[in-house]
């Protein structure tokens, strides 16, 4: 079988083609869409769709999705710019499970010093629920 090219076969199949067509569509989207949304709002949002007039813009939080709101014609505003015309912006928040850490941040080590001061008051505080919760801290920190 001759090779052929991967648009080739995108554009073979009616169903891929369409598919093509559609990220094509987002990607253009989403160059406008950064050009228009400051740099910090481009790493926490994206271009999710568009079609019948509306554009659906999706935010990894509900503060970021407060902040498009306000943003919101000055985004419809730079479509319009690029000859895109919308009626209206969806704004939809998704979290991005793969980003969020449910056990939260790794505890950092503790220096030297901080260490030799729980030490210390280890050997100085008398037996406690503080001093439990000296040694469980130790233990944690040691690495």
């Amino acid at each position: 079988m001759a090779a052929r090219k991967i648009s080739e076969i995108l554009g073979a199949e009616n169903a891929l083609g369409n598919l093509a067509a559609a990220t094509h569509r987002v990607e253009q989207l989403q160059r406008i869409y950064v050009e228009a949304v400051p740099a910090a709002l481009c790493r926490t949002s994206r271009v999710g769709w568009a079609r019948a007039g509306v554009v659906s813009v999706i935010a990894n939080n509900g503060a970021v999705a407060a902040k498009l709101r306000q943003l919101q014609p000055r985004i419809l505003a730079g479509f319009k710019r690029h000859g895109l015309e919308f009626n209206s912006m969806r704004i939809e928040v998704q979290v991005d499970a793969a980003r969020v850490d449910p056990g939260g941040r790794a505890p950092k080590p503790l220096t030297r010093k901080a260490m030799a001061a729980i030490e210390e008051a280890l050997q100085s505080v008398p037996q406690s629920p503080l001093r439990d919760a000296l040694r469980r801290l130790a233990r944690r920190r040691a690495s």
